[in-house]
């Protein structure tokens, strides 16, 4: 079973907050989740209470294989977790294709 680390989106419309969760990587976004570890609530003032999380758990489950996404990926490392899953894919050039040689 894959794990991913991800947010469930809670609340009401245009004030929304997050819940940080380990879920089965094929069960929907607001689906059934493994563990709770934290929430993400982007309209609080107070930074401390933005984004709030167990980091033992979150670690724990990196160790154990975990994904996160993008978006967890970069508030972990915000919030001071160094793991080696949380680097960041780099924007870079497209790949050329290669053309096969014509033979004539």
């Amino acid at each position: 079973m894959a794990v991913k680390l991800r947010f469930k989106r809670m609340g009401r419309s245009h004030q929304a907050f997050f819940r940080l969760n380990a879920v089965d990587a094929r069960s929907p976004r607001d689906g059934r989740v493994i563990e709770q570890l934290g929430s993400y609530d982007p309209c609080a003032k107070d930074q401390s209470k933005q984004f709030q999380v167990d980091l033992e758990r979150c670690k724990y489950w990196l160790d154990q294989g975990a994904i996160p996404s993008e978006t967890v990926s970069s508030l972990l490392k915000k919030s001071g977790l160094e793991h080696k899953q949380l680097r960041l894919p780099k924007p870079g050039k497209p790949k050329p294709q290669v053309e096969e040689a014509k033979s004539e």
